[in-house]
């Protein structure tokens, strides 16, 4: 009998619980306020020397970037290489590692690397502080 008042209860369409509910959708990532910094190196064989222009932000997420810009067929062998920094806005420590490979390749096949001396003022002063304002030597302005 308590059986038969109990069903009473739970067989009510009223009083049944309510099906759970499905999740809310997840919220999407946010979105990034502007694209990736990167780098661009732009290679200029002339007569005389190779003139590499580095632009953009040489960050540790670019340094690949860097490297594949540096280690072309191009830039590799050349008696005399200008670098011009002077687009560079920003460069890290592992930029600047592959910078010094660079110059170690060139000149370890006899070439020689300068830096152009228009360099942007935060960029001078960490190369500076680097000591590689030094190591690479700068060209004449052109």
């Amino acid at each position: 009998m308590i059986a038969s008042l109990l069903s009473h209860w739970f067989t009510r369409p009223d009083v049944l619980p309510a099906p759970p509910r499905p999740a809310p959708p997840a919220a999407p990532w946010p979105a990034r306020a502007r694209p990736e910094p990167g780098v661009e190196v732009t290679i200029d064989r002339g007569p005389d020397e190779v003139v590499i222009r580095v632009a953009g932000e040489a960050g540790f997420r670019q340094a690949g970037q860097l490297l594949n810009g540096l280690f072309v067929p191009d830039a590799q062998s050349p008696a005399a290489v200008t670098l011009d920094l002077s687009g560079l806005r920003f460069i890290s420590c592992l930029a600047m590692g592959v910078l010094v490979s660079y110059r170690r390749g060139v000149v370890r096949r006899g070439g020689q690397v300068r830096l152009r001396p228009d360099l942007q003022p935060q960029v001078r002063d960490v190369l500076h502080k680097a000591g590689l304002l030094k190591l690479f030597g700068e060209s004449r302005a052109a």
